[in-house]
């Protein structure tokens, strides 16, 4: 993963998931990515609203192709999530990424994209940031800052925090991020291969029982008893429907049983509001004994 930005790197900003409320919710981040010296360029299209959608799939895909495209353009940020980026997948020019390569940054809905086109070009993607919902507390918060800050940089990090639940160590790619949104690329092109993988999983506003079927759909797939590790991030606002659907703890507990690969929960990762930005598709070491991710 050698990836830095440098003062006077051009950076383009696209919606491919839900449309904006207002072009000022994207006031701090802009603001927040000019103080450090980088110069955003807004895609044209990242205003428009179809359905429930920042614009068309063909709006979409320009915007995206069009910093691809450019040499000038060093990295790519998602103003946000929601939904509806995986419709995007199979109308993107993979040939003209993979020999393109920029890391996209983005969150939540973005993760089917970031998803597709790593399975399609082996690119790193870097999962936890967007431009709206990172400031909505008018700030970026503090993990998520120095997270983002040591990516811009080049530099080592080593995440921390969580709570063991199968002691191990392991290397090996991290995959995954937003759990419903992995799942929903099972059976297409752009799922990518689970062998010597690291994975990675969060989410929100999913009731757990749904979330114990995902993990067994997930569990089902080519390649996942390859898997070296798992993290379990947050899971916010998930709903327990009924007490013997179990709480996420439950679920989790269960799916672990009988593994003997290194797993840990509570990783300060996901849509809480302080957590790591993690690179997707990178070379990641994990040790459950102190809950740590090395990237």
């Amino acid at each position: 993963m050698n990836f830095a930005l440098h003062p006077g790197d051009k950076i383009g900003v696209i919606a491919p998931s839900r449309w904006l409320k207002s072009p000022q919710d994207l006031d701090l981040g802009i603001k927040y990515l000019q103080d450090k010296g980088l110069t955003p360029i807004l895609g044209p299209n990242i205003f428009k609203k179809w359905r429930y959608m920042a614009g068309t799939v063909e709006e979409r895909v320009s915007d995206i192709m069009e910093f691809y495209k450019s040499p000038d353009i060093k990295a790519i940020f998602c103003v946000g999530g929601g939904d509806g980026s995986q419709f995007l997948l199979p109308h993107l020019d993979y040939d003209t990424i993979k020999h393109n390569p920029k890391p996209i940054f983005g969150h939540s809905d973005n993760n089917a994209l970031q998803l597709g086109i790593m399975a399609m070009t082996g690119q790193v993607e870097y999962s936890g940031f967007v431009l709206v919902y990172d400031f909505r507390s008018g700030r970026l918060e503090p993990i998520t800052k120095q997270s983002l800050e040591q990516i811009f940089n080049g530099q080592k990090t080593i995440a921390t925090g969580g709570e063991c639940v199968i002691r191990g160590q392991c290397e090996g790619r991290l995959i995954g991020g937003c759990l419903s949104l992995f799942r929903n690329l099972c059976g297409t092109p752009y799922f990518p291969d689970l062998s010597g993988s690291i994975l990675l999983f969060e989410d929100e506003a999913e009731p757990t029982y749904k979330l114990d079927l995902m993990l067994q759909q997930i569990s089902q797939q080519k390649g996942f008893d390859q898997v070296r590790g798992i993290v379990f991030g947050h899971f916010e606002h998930c709903p327990v429907r009924r007490e013997d659907d179990g709480n996420i703890h439950d679920i989790i507990a269960h799916f672990s049983q009988g593994r003997n690969i290194p797993i840990i929960k509570e990783f300060p990762y996901g849509h809480g509001i302080d957590h790591y930005v993690l690179p997707l598709g990178g070379h990641c070491r994990l040790d459950s004994f102190s809950c740590t991710l090395e990237y």
